[in-house]
């Protein structure tokens, strides 16, 4: 794939999630966060988005929409639920906005 294409999928993943904010009047609770992008191509050679933002004041990750971290915490030793993951919140998957 051509690094201009890429950029360009960025660039409206990007704006779309920026849509969801405004439309469904959404707040970040946190200017101090990170927004991670992933694309990448999946079985049909469609390109895949997944995302999440990581808040730095809260030091856990969250998204516009629930969702299933089942997969991202299989793997850690000793946790049982998703509330070992975060002293703050008790659930690693956020539903604020």
């Amino acid at each position: 794939m051509h690094e201009w294409k890429l950029k360009e999928e960025k660039e409206e993943f990007y704006s779309y999630l920026q849509e969801v904010v405004l439309v469904d009047s959404l707040a970040i609770p946190s200017e101090n966060y990170d927004l991670v992008l992933d694309l990448m191509m999946n079985e049909d050679n469609k390109m895949q988005w997944s995302y999440y933002y990581a808040c730095h004041d809260t030091r856990c990750l969250f998204w516009l929409e629930e969702y299933d971290t089942t997969y991202v915490t299989s793997g850690v030793g000793g946790v049982e639920s998703p509330a070992h993951l975060s002293a703050s919140y008790v659930s690693v998957t956020f539903t604020l906005f």
